[in-house]
């Protein structure tokens, strides 16, 4: 008796071609969701902090600064009552005081500088170039022509990029000029750049490694990241380094800033 064995038929080319394709395109949305979910995840996180750091900022200026205005009008009090001899310490104790002022003043403003959610991040950026100029002998030079206001995380996060780079700037390449630029390449697209004329450095060696400098790099591109633009670095020993930070700008915002003008 003979049996006939029935050969389980081959799937089409053409079937086998779409199913392929319908897999691929099946990864590839998985993996865009994913970073999608990833990206809306960053750009939380990042706001929780901006909103901490605020009511931190916040905090010390406003509580802390009422309660040393108390201590001073406690101290003028007591010093009516003091001899001669101990307003010369008491005058100490003032100055300390008012020290301890300067500082938290300076350190409120460098949590969430007001500037910033008052007039935007453009003349924050100069306030702050204005203040680390003096303070570290740094010629910066900032050119900005359009200082329009932008979304409150977009500001935030040039703001945020800018001060990191400023910081490396001076505590690490040991710059002799920055220069920050920022225009807009259509009504689309915000560039901004920050350069300077440093000792440079090996951009995979840095990234590498766990060193401040490594891990503020790390959280420019997180940041920049956070909110769909693109931070691209370029650096060489002695070369320099630049910044350079592309964000595509919503149409709404783009459309009311024509309206506007």
């Amino acid at each position: 008796m003979k049996i006939a064995i029935r050969r389980k038929a081959r799937p089409r080319a053409g079937f086998e071609d779409e199913y392929r394709s319908s897999l691929r395109e099946y990864a590839y949305g998985m993996a865009h969701r994913g970073f999608q979910d990833a990206v809306k995840a960053l750009r939380q996180l990042n706001e929780t902090l901006e909103d901490e750091i605020k009511r931190l900022a916040y905090a010390v200026h406003d509580e802390a600064g009422q309660l040393l205005v108390a201590v001073h009008l406690a101290l003028v009090e007591v010093a009516l009552e003091l001899p001669e001899p101990q307003q010369v310490q008491f005058a100490r104790i003032k100055e300390m005081l008012n020290q301890v002022e300067r500082h938290l003043r300076r350190y409120s403003h460098e949590l969430r500088p007001t500037i910033l959610d008052d007039l935007g991040w453009i003349p924050a950026v100069r306030f702050l170039a204005d203040g680390i100029s003096k303070c570290a002998n740094l010629p910066i030079h900032v050119e900005a022509p359009n200082p329009e206001r932008l979304p409150g995380a977009i500001e935030t996060t040039l703001y945020r990029i800018v001060q990191e780079a400023l910081t490396n700037a001076v505590k690490h390449a040991k710059a002799g000029n920055v220069w920050i630029r920022a225009r807009k390449e259509n009504a689309l697209l915000l560039c901004c750049s920050i350069r300077d004329d440093g000792a440079g450095f090996d951009i995979r060696e840095v990234q590498k490694t766990p060193q401040r400098k490594g891990l503020g790099l790390i959280a420019m591109q997180e940041r920049v990241t956070a909110i769909g633009g693109t931070l691209q670095i370029d650096s060489g020993a002695g070369h320099g380094t630049i910044l350079s930070i592309r964000i595509p700008l919503e149409v709404d915002h783009a459309n009311s800033n024509r309206t506007r003008g």
